[in-house]
Order: C-alpha cells, then sequence, then structure tokens
C-alpha cells in the first residue's frame, strides 16, 4: 500500500488569494432556501397546525436547520478555506448558536420554540446577505474530486462494491436475535453476510488508498459504510438505540418541553442542559411526540460529521491527504466507546474536533519563528513567548473573528458538557505553552466562562457533589480501578473479552506514539503530542463515575490517529519489495480483522444495553398507567422508565433497584422485605447481573420463580425480554393496545 504520493493540502493557491473549500455561492444559496423552508413551516406550526407537511418531513428541514444555520454563513463571510475544516465549522457553528439560544430561552422562562426558531432563522438570513457582500467576483474552491473518476469506470465499481457492503449489512443486520447475544456480544449472531461485507469494504479501502489519484467521492462513500457497520448495527436489529442512557436523555428532553422549565435538584446534568434544550426545541418543532425516532440514527449522524473534523486535524498535522483519510479509517476501525449515541458528549466531541482543528491548521499556514536557542531550556522559553503570525489571507480582524467564533463553541460547550470543556482548556493552554497559536489568552477564557458556569448554572450540582469532586482530585489509582478494575469483574469469559478493547486502545495509542517519535519534523509534533496527553490528565481530576479513563483514550483519539497513520506510512515502503498482490491480499486480510475485531469490541455489551421493542413500550405502559404513590422493584437498570411523570408528576411511579450485593444474592427475600407494588425484569437487568456481577443466570430465574410462588406476586405481563410481577394487592395493568391481546401473562 502506498501512502507516500504527495497529496498535499497546503499547496498554494495561485488564482486568486481568495479560497474556500465550498463554492460560497451555493453554500449561501443552500442556506437561504434551507432557512425559508424552515421558516414557513415554522409559520404553518404556528398558524395552520392542521396543514402541516408529513412528519419525515418536518424531521429533515429542522434537522438541517439545525446543523447548517447559521453556520453556513458565517463559515463564507470567514472565508474558511478546505472542505473539511469548512463544514465542521459551519455545523460546530450552528449547532453551538442553537443550544445556547434554547438554553438562554429555558433558563430565563421565555421559553417558545417558534419564536426562537423565528428569530434564529432571520438571523441566519441576514448572515446571509452580509456573507454574500464578502464573496469576490473571482473566488477558488478547493479540488472536489468529482471529476477524477468515471461513473462507469473504477469509481463505479467501487461505489458498487460499496453499495452491496450495505445490502448485506442490513440483511444481516434483520436477522440478528439480540436475545441470543451472550458473554461474547453480537459477533457470534452476525453470520457470514456480514463478514463478506466487511470483507469488500476492506477490499475498497485497500484500492482507495492505493489509486494513483485519490477519489474523494469514493473514500467519502467508504467512511459512511465503515461508520454504518460500527455504530448502526444493533440498532438496525431492533429498530431502537443501542445505547440504553438514550432513553434517559429522552425522557430529560420530554421534561423540558413539556415542563419549559429546569427541575432543580433532580439530576447532575440538568446543570448542563444545553443539549436537551436543543433537543427539546427540535422535539416541539418537528411535531414528533418524543424523539425515540431520532435516537436510532443519531450514531451515524454524528460519527459522518465528526469526521469533516478528524479529516481537517490529520490534513493539518500530516500535510497530506492519503494519511489523512487513513486516519480517520483508523479512528472509527477503534471506536468501541460508543459516546456517538445521542448523548451531550457527541456534541462536545464535535466541537472540541472543530476548535483544535482550526488552531493546527492555522498553525501549518502561519509562518512560525524557529526555536533556534542552544540549550534545551532557551527553546522551551522561547517556544512560551513565541507567537505565530497571520494565516496568508486573513488578516488581523479576521482572524480575531475566528477567535470569537471558538470562544462560541466553546461556550456552547461549556453549558452542554461538564468534562468536555476542561479538556479544551487544557488542549488551548498546550497550544500556548508551544507556541503554537495566536490566541495566546484562549485558554484563559475558556476557563473563566467554566467557572461562571459551574458557579451560577451548576450550583444544584457543586453544592451537593463538591466534596465528593474535590477528593478525587489526584486519586489517580481510583480512577484507574473505576474505570478498569472495577469492569474487570463478573463471568470469567466476558471480563477476559475486555482485554481485548484494552489491547485495541493500548495498541492504537502505541503505534501513535511510535509515529510521533519518528515523525518529529511535523511542525504540529510538540503541540500535537501535547494534545494527545493532554485527556489523560483529566484522570488525575476526577473518576467521572468510573468512564474518566475511558473517556481520556476517546477524547485522544482525534489526535492520536493521525499520528498512527504517519506510522503506517512509514512502515509502507518497507514492505514493497513484496509480491504486489501478496501485499494487498494481507492489507485486505488486516482490515477486514481490524473491522472484525471493532464489532467484536463494540458490540461487547449487546446483551445488557440492546433494548428491543418489548421493553420499550411495556416501560411506557407501566408508567404512564401505574396507579399514582406505585413503587417498582426493578432488576436491574430501567433507563426506559424516566420519563416527565416520573420526574415531574407528584404522584408517579417511584423505581428503586437492586442496590446491595446482599439483595443481589437473594432476590425472593429481598423483594418480599420490600414489597413493592411491581417487580420490572428487564432481560438487559438480568443480563448485567450475569455478566458484570457474575450471577448465574438459572438462580435469577429459580428466584422469580420463588418470588411467584410465595403467592404475593403474579405475572402481569411476560415476553422474552421483559417480564413484570404484580404484588396480588396492585391492580392490573393492561399491556394489550401494544402486545395484542395474546401477550404470555406467564414466566418462561
Amino acid at each position: 500500500m502506498s501512502l507516500t504520493v504527495s497529496d498535499r493540502a497546503d499547496a498554494p493557491v495561485k488564482e486568486s488569494p481568495i479560497a474556500y473549500g465550498w463554492s460560497p455561492r451555493f453554500g449561501l444559496a443552500f442556506s437561504v432556501v434551507l432557512a425559508c423552508a424552515s421558516l414557513v413551516l415554522t409559520l404553518l406550526q404556528s398558524a395552520a397546525p392542521d396543514g402541516l407537511p408529513p412528519t419525515a418531513i418536518r424531521v429533515v428541514v429542522v434537522v438541517a436547520a439545525v446543523l447548517f444555520l447559521p453556520g453556513i454563513p458565517v463559515v463564507v463571510a470567514l472565508r474558511i478555506p478546505g472542505r473539511a475544516l469548512s463544514t465542521v465549522l459551519a455545523v460546530s457553528v450552528s449547532v453551538s448558536v442553537n443550544a445556547l439560544a434554547t438554553q438562554v430561552s429555558i433558563v430565563a422562562e421565555w421559553w417558545s420554540p417558534l419564536r426562537t426558531q423565528t428569530v434564529l432563522l432571520a438571523i441566519s438570513l441576514l448572515a446571509c446577505a452580509l456573507a454574500r457582500r464578502t464573496v469576490a467576483d473571482r473566488t477558488v474552491t478547493g479540488r472536489t474530486g468529482l471529476g477524477r473518476g468515471s461513473w462507469t469506470g473504477r469509481r463505479g465499481i467501487e461505489l458498487l462494491v460499496l453499495a452491496v457492503a450495505v445490502v448485506l449489512f442490513v440483511a444481516s443486520a434483520r436477522q440478528i436475535d439480540v436475545l441470543d447475544a451472550g458473554r461474547f456480544g453480537v459477533i457470534t449472531e452476525v453470520g457470514p453476510w456480514y463478514v463478506i461485507g466487511i470483507i469488500l469494504i476492506a477490499g475498497v479501502v485497500v484500492s482507495a488508498l492505493r489509486a494513483r489519484r485519490l477519489d474523494t467521492v469514493v473514500l467519502s462513500a467508504t467512511t459512511t459504510a465503515i461508520i454504518t457497520y460500527n455504530t448502526m448495527l444493533v440498532g438496525m436489529a431492533t429498530g431502537h438505540t443501542s445505547i440504553p442512557t438514550s432513553f434517559v436523555h429522552r425522557g430529560f428532553v420530554a421534561v423540558l418541553a413539556e415542563s419549559h422549565h429546569l427541575p432543580p435538584q433532580i439530576d447532575a446534568r440538568f446543570s448542563w442542559a444545553g443539549f436537551f434544550s436543543l433537543s427539546a426545541h427540535v422535539q416541539t418543532l418537528t411535531g414528533l411526540p418524543d424523539i425515540t425516532d431520532l435516537m436510532v440514527w443519531a450514531p451515524l449522524v454524528s460519527g459522518v460529521i465528526l469526521s469533516f473534523g478528524l479529516y481537517a486535524v490529520a490534513i493539518a498535522i500530516t500535510g497530506r491527504a492519503r494519511i489523512a483519510w487513513l486516519a480517520v479509517f483508523l479512528y472509527h476501525g477503534t471506536n468501541w466507546y460508543q459516546q456517538d449515541y445521542f448523548a451531550p458528549q457527541a456534541m462536545a466531541m464535535i466541537g472540541y474536533t472543530a476548535i483544535i482543528a482550526t488552531l493546527f491548521w492555522q498553525l501549518r499556514r502561519a509562518p512560525l519563528p524557529p526555536l533556534d536557542g542552544t540549550t534545551r531550556i532557551a527553546r522551551v522559553r522561547q517556544s512560551l513567548a513565541r507567537t505565530p503570525g497571520l494565516v496568508p489571507g486573513f488578516g488581523p480582524g479576521r482572524t480575531l473573528a475566528i477567535g470569537a467564533v471558538l470562544l462560541l463553541i466553546i461556550t456552547a460547550n461549556t453549558v452542554s458538557h461538564q468534562m468536555t470543556p476542561m479538556l479544551t482548556i487544557l488542549a488551548l493552554a498546550a497550544f500556548a505553552a508551544a507556541g503554537a497559536t495566536r490566541y495566546r489568552t484562549l485558554w484563559l477564557a475558556a476557563g473563566l466562562i467554566f467557572a461562571a458556569w459551574f458557579t451560577y448554572g451548576a450550583t444544584d450540582y457543586w453544592w451537593g457533589h463538591l466534596p465528593a469532586v474535590v477528593s478525587e482530585i489526584g486519586q489517580v489509582g481510583q480512577s484507574v480501578n473505576a474505570g478498569v478494575g472495577d469492569r474487570l469483574s463478573g463471568d470469567p469469559v466476558y471480563q477476559r473479552m475486555q482485554y481485548l478493547r484494552m489491547a485495541a486502545s493500548g495498541g492504537f495509542v502505541l503505534l501513535a506514539f511510535f509515529g510521533w517519535c519518528v515523525w518529529r519534523h511535523k511542525r504540529a509534533w510538540a503541540v500535537g503530542g501535547l494534545v494527545c496527553a493532554a485527556p489523560f490528565v483529566l484522570v488525575f481530576l476526577q473518576s467521572y463515575g468510573g468512564e474518566m479513563i475511558i473517556r481520556a483514550f476517546l477524547l485522544a483519539s482525534p489526535t492520536v490517529a493521525p499520528f498512527a497513520a504517519l506510522a503506517l506510512a512509514l512502515i509502507a515502503p518497507r514492505v514493497r519489495s513484496w509480491y504486489r498482490p501478496a501485499v494487498v491480499a494481507v492489507a485486505v486480510v488486516a482490515v477486514t480483522l481490524v473491522g472484525l475485531v471493532e464489532t467484536t469490541n463494540r458490540g461487547l455489551n449487546t446483551a445488557f444495553e440492546a433494548s428491543t421493542r418489548d421493553e420499550v413500550v411495556v416501560t411506557d405502559v407501566l408508567v404512564d398507567q401505574a396507579p399514582p404513590e406505585t413503587r417498582v422493584m426493578s432488576f436491574g437498570y430501567a433507563p426506559q422508565s424516566v420519563g416527565v411523570r416520573r420526574i415531574l408528576g407528584p404522584n408517579g411511579p417511584e423505581f428503586f433497584s437492586v442496590d446491595s450485593y446482599s439483595c443481589l444474592d437473594d432476590l425472593s427475600v429481598c423483594s418480599t422485605e420490600r414489597m413493592p407494588d411491581y417487580i420490572y425484569i428487564p432481560r438487559q437487568g438480568l443480563q448485567m447481573m450475569a455478566l458484570q456481577y457474575g450471577v448465574s443466570l438459572p438462580e435469577v430465574h429459580d428466584e422469580i420463580d420463588a418470588i411467584i410462588a410465595s403467592g404475593d406476586y403474579v405475572t402481569d405481563v411476560s415476553t422474552p425480554s421483559v417480564t413484570v410481577l404484580r404484588r396480588t394487592t396492585a391492580p392490573s395493568i393492561d399491556y394489550s393496545d401494544v402486545l395484542g391481546a395474546n401477550y404470555e401473562r406467564e414466566w418462561n
């Protein structure tokens, strides 16, 4: 595989000093059409709600407006070059503006999605008019790659192969029964067609990267296919999101959409409600009863958007498009962390990647005073005092405007996520310390914004959690044990499977470290290493509920991937002497193995994370119809039960779970002592008991039989994925509307 062809992204544009990633006129025209369509939809919803277009059209228009307005005119006005950088910046700006607007409206109790949307669309149209005045008569856009390949030649064949792979993926996913997933996860259920699909994608990956001239269309389609295989398998199999925490977020969004205010002291995540406010805004504008359907597609959408940022970071660090594409593939091939679901982390990750991509781009293009000190200490002192020059074609005003845009994204992340803003401060400080940015005090501004919001917006959080947070500072062993040690327990086979995840992450970082050590001549070498290391500093600050070490690997990946790709680029020329077909075959096999390992790692928790339709609808009915002040004991967690009635209803059902090992050891006695009105038994909870706590499933079934045999409880509903036991004195709940009249009423 040749990775040394100089498809350089930093080649100077000679035709004009004004360059854009995309056609500015097309971008502005698209923005105007989208803004007008969304404005018409908003006015119809206000004046004639009975005449609204179909739900699918409303969802597409509203979501597109949130993703692209007013970001596109802002990026056009700033004349951001590079397709990848301009795209991720446009989306980040749009989402940030919408999140801040909706957060302000709900905090200030001005909640009115129709009014807010109208104002945002008016601002977007005004921004389009102002941006149009900045577009010169002669502009230069980046090469699109659309005309490089014949649609009936190599490009056509590769796209056809990818289409076949996607068809095989859908067919394989539809045949998966997630109830059969066990300690090995979903990999045992995928079938041969899924493997053939991965082999086909692997062939296209190798072919596209070996091509003499890169075909952006094929590479983009390949990236989308990889993300589909990586994120949509369980969702396509069940029709629901593969991450149960999404249902918790669904409940939070429903609370905001119905109550129009932040409920105090309910959950710490309401202290960072920017993402939830924006989602409630979208739910209201689309007319959806909830955002269940949007949750399924969230990983695919966020993965595609993030890929633009990943490429922008990689091209700025490496300077070669071929290696940058390889970095994107490497990121998705090792992204088993599942933090791209419907969550604030996904939004914050895109914003963070846009910020560092912008800074790396400026570092690559701007003139940089050399460090010519005779000693290492002298060079360090020079770097602390050094300031890069202006990017060619960007005056002080536009450079300052870009800094303001970055500060906007930082602010939106600060009100949306607890952890990513801290990483952003560290990354900005790393750029300043390395003398690699003109925004030398941006880290301080970000820190002040974070401190201000933590003091004002997160009052409920730090009032109750500050002692615990402070006590975790410096407790590295505790954080590592919470993130690694506590996960290596339970079922022995499942425990050993966790080592595969650790090997994938560790190997990825080690490969990148090798690339970083070798490619010292890169301008971004020093600051790139600091930004790679920055997420691991967070481990010193807190355990983040046992997830900090995992999040550190995730947040480091956008910068780690380019150095890992550089390492492979160094290795590739060493195997050129091999018989060429053999090299291609080995490369295809290697990519296939990476795909299968990634499927295994990402789907390892399918047994207790996948949500079936029965679990969702039965839980919805239970929460909705349970009598006032009902007590429900849940075997395991119950994310689908989080909703308006539980949080805001004065007489909503109270869910409590098995909260001690003594209770877990004798569920029948524990249930008898606590005497709940209903016992909620999802298969998710049973599998979690078995895999994470090592409890034998036959023993749990015996315990459930003992509960029924006691005569105090009867089976109210039973499906293969969820069972509800009812105390004989509690009223029965009718599930026939969602399950049919002949649903099972006994434990299987």
